[in-house]
């Protein structure tokens, strides 16, 4: 095929979502059937004992777009949809469910891959009227609402020629982005986006407003730094703030197999040399549409960058182009890999070292899962390496999830997969977890250790069924304490324990019980707080 035509073909599934309309996909049989008159009721009284929150219901197109997430099994469809705009009214809500006992979900931008985690058959709290965004400049912060995408934050940020630690593609919401960890293109400089926030104005599971710093409030400070909203639902984050130039980078896509392993060889170089913290990128292997691509997005945060950074990247022949541009025009380039209107899931592996096995493993799972898909209908499958610095966990802040400066860094792996039919569902999320573990064992071959914090998966990425243990290690028993605290509600002390999950994947999400017995972790109905 001509190159030309299989770029046009890339770049116009990547697109594809800029013109799909968000309520055309929902199948009439997934539509929502009737209101349960008990929940009916609880909506209205939202309603009526709030000052500053819209209800939604079915087919208002407010309530599509409350419900509407960035892979379509990530969607329930609830009584209701509510929108509130102010942290008393959230307060009030959560009363309101908390003393009615019923499903809930709270989303922010949708970006979770996890079905349950922002959605819910009963009252869906949509938090987009959270869209401020406020400049500090007598002390170098910067309030975001949780309603918010990044690009959202990016823009108004821009004619201050300042930036946060946020996210690296278009679309991805603020709230579980922050609250999951949160890797950015500054993460080699800053840390993690947990690491750069000053503080949480938070609604506890009672309703009560506090505001969380690590001196007012050290163990919920600690909590959701990586915790997501297991302890409440936050309203605002006040967010440390950076200089910001213009930048240099772009995404660059081989479409020749036979450069692959030229390309690899470029990576390789990368991780090995590169010891400037001002560069970084993005490593991806991806099969759609019947095309294998390899997709580099390099990023210098600095007008230009210095001559032999990205040198052997560009002398292999390529399409794309590398240019000085604004930090959003470059966010805006990354691919987003398409899931409108399809099914799909995410899952991760966390390494040490992203030894050359670990990358030819990546490549090779990519064609071997393009062969054994090919079957199947819209099959959508990526692979991506993230070689940070290794002196990256240097800036750590510390919090739930663990990266501490003392302890090795880890590598996220992100793996995503996605597909149209709903009959597929167990058949790709197996094929992932197979993934997963075929490039551990790629890891594991060279000598990297898979216990403990060596082998700690990103909650941000990590697909449902992973345990807590997986994602916080040695802190889970801190993290049930605070949980504990501050959730006074009968059910946490029942014999067996137990503990909130939610708030996966870039967006505010739903809280489920998790019941824990040893290392087994089941997802159960989900419950109020």
């Amino acid at each position: 095929m001509n190159s030309r035509i299989q770029w046009t073909i890339h770049i116009g599934v990547l697109v594809l979502i800029s013109f799909t309309n968000a309520y055309s996909i929902i199948p009439a049989a997934m539509q929502p059937k009737g209101i349960d008159n008990n929940l009916k009721d609880i909506c209205e009284s939202i309603k009526n004992k709030t000052s500053h929150t819209q209800v939604f219901y079915s087919p208002d197109p407010n309530y599509f777009e409350d419900i509407k997430h960035y892979a379509i099994s990530s969607t329930q469809y609830p009584a209701c949809t509510v929108e509130p705009s102010t942290a008393d009214d959230v307060a009030v809500i959560m009363k309101i469910i908390r003393e009615n006992r019923v499903p809930f979900a709270v989303k922010g931008g949708g970006h979770s891959a996890n079905p349950g985690f922002s959605s819910t058959t009963g009252v869906h709290i949509a938090m987009r009227r959270f869209s401020n965004v406020i400049v500090h400049a007598d002390n170098q912060t910067v309030d975001v609402g949780p309603g918010l995408f990044w690009d959202d934050v990016y823009k108004v940020l821009e004619p201050h020629s300042i930036n946060v630690v946020g996210g690296r593609v278009s679309g991805v919401g603020v709230a579980g982005f922050t609250l999951g960890g949160g890797y950015s293109w500054k993460s080699n400089q800053f840390g993690l986006a947990i690491d750069n926030v000053i503080g949480y104005e938070l609604v506890t599971p009672n309703g009560t407003i506090v505001d969380v710093t690590n001196n007012s409030y050290p163990d919920l400070f600690f909590g959701l730094k990586g915790g997501f909203n297991n302890f409440g639902i936050v309203t605002n984050f006040r967010l440390r703030a950076h200089p910001q130039t213009q930048v240099y980078g772009g995404l660059l896509v081989y479409i020749d197999e036979r450069r692959f392993d030229d390309v690899l060889k470029a990576v390789m170089d990368f991780r090995d040399n590169n010891k400037d913290p001002k560069a970084q990128a993005l490593v991806s292997f991806t099969h759609q549409t019947g095309l294998i691509t390899f997709d580099i997005t390099l990023f210098y945060d600095a007008p230009r960058a210095p001559d032999d950074t990205f040198k052997k990247f560009t002398n292999i022949p390529h399409m794309g182009t590398l240019k000085t541009r604004s930090f959003l025009s470059f966010v805006k380039v990354v691919p987003i890999y398409v899931t409108d209107g399809r099914r799909g899931r995410f899952h991760t592996v966390s390494v040490t070292n992203l030894t050359d096995r670990v990358f030819q493993e990546l490549k090779n799972q990519t064609i071997y899962n393009a062969a054994k898909f090919d079957s199947k209908l819209d099959a959508f499958v990526s692979f991506t390496a993230e070689p940070f610095l290794p002196t990256y966990f240097d800036n750590s802040q510390g919090g739930a999830y663990p990266h501490c400066p003392s302890t090795t860094p880890l590598l996220p792996i992100f793996l995503q997969f996605s597909w149209r039919l709903p009959g597929d569902d167990d058949y790709f999320i197996n094929e992932i977890k197979l993934s997963a573990d075929a490039i551990l064992q790629a890891a594991l071959y060279n000598g990297q250790n898979s216990n403990a914090t060596k082998q700690i998966r990103y909650p941000n990425y990590a697909l449902d069924s992973t345990t807590l243990s997986e994602m916080y290690g040695d802190n889970v028993a801190r993290l049930q304490s605070i949980r504990k605290a501050w959730d006074t509600d009968s059910a946490c002390t029942e014999p067996e324990l137990q503990f909130g999950f939610g708030a996966k994947w870039f967006g505010l999400e739903v809280r489920v019980r998790v019941r824990v017995r040893g290392r087994t972790v089941r997802i159960r109905d989900q419950t109020v707080w």
